[in-house]
């Protein structure tokens, strides 16, 4: 069971995603919070499994409650939910370690595939994100060339799997797909496999 804390000052969206965990086996809310303040609060006692959390809230953001969860618990997995026009607060909560981007509109198979992947240590971003959050990137002048097993690793990547899948996937072994790795984060600039989602997206350089 995974147990998690919702964090938002919209109630309606609060209860809409307490409806709709209600009818998945696998989680459950075991308390909401209408600001970051009362999230913290909620969250030291409760000690939950995973945080969903708005960006923008009263009291406290979203990014400074990620920032105090991490002082504290730099291993608790963190979904945020985001608008199009959150762009600075979007790189700041992937620098951050944030392990879920996630639309405020996002359809119910999203948000639960998110959090799923959070737990196993993966890393979603909502497509419709990925672009957004680096869009001030001049990208007709950044060139950037990957080799094709990178492109395939980065691709996999993006697709919600971790290392050892894709290691299996191409026949090779986990230390060379974080080789890999380590050599695509140098290209693209970035240092965590959201940012380097988020950027090749937007660079054109994998699909989803």
């Amino acid at each position: 069971m995974i147990n998690i804390v919702i964090v938002d000052d919209h109630e309606i969206l609060r209860t809409g995603l307490e409806l709709i965990f209600e009818t998945i086996e696998d989680i459950n809310v075991i308390a909401t919070a209408s600001d970051g303040q009362a999230g913290l609060s909620i969250i030291n006692e409760s000690k939950p499994d995973l945080v969903l959390t708005d960006i923008r809230m009263p009291k406290m953001d979203g990014i400074t409650l990620i920032k105090q969860l991490h002082q504290n618990n730099p291993n608790l997995p963190v979904v945020v939910l985001t608008t199009f026009d959150d762009q600075k607060p979007i790189q700041e909560a992937l620098r951050l370690g944030a392990r879920g981007f996630l639309l405020k509109d996002a359809d119910k198979d999203t948000i639960v595939q998110a959090i799923r992947g959070a737990m196993k240590g993966e890393t979603y971003i909502e497509p419709r994100i990925a672009g957004k959050a680096f869009d001030a990137l001049p990208t007709d002048s950044v060139a950037v060339d990957l080799s094709p097993q990178e492109h395939q690793i980065l691709t996999q990547v993006a697709q919600g799997l971790h290392s050892k899948e894709i290691a299996s996937n191409i026949n090779v072994s986990e230390r060379t797909v974080k080789s890999h790795l380590t050599s695509i984060y140098n290209k693209l600039g970035v240092f965590t496999r959201a940012e380097a989602v988020a950027k090749a997206l937007k660079l054109h350089l994998i699909e989803l």
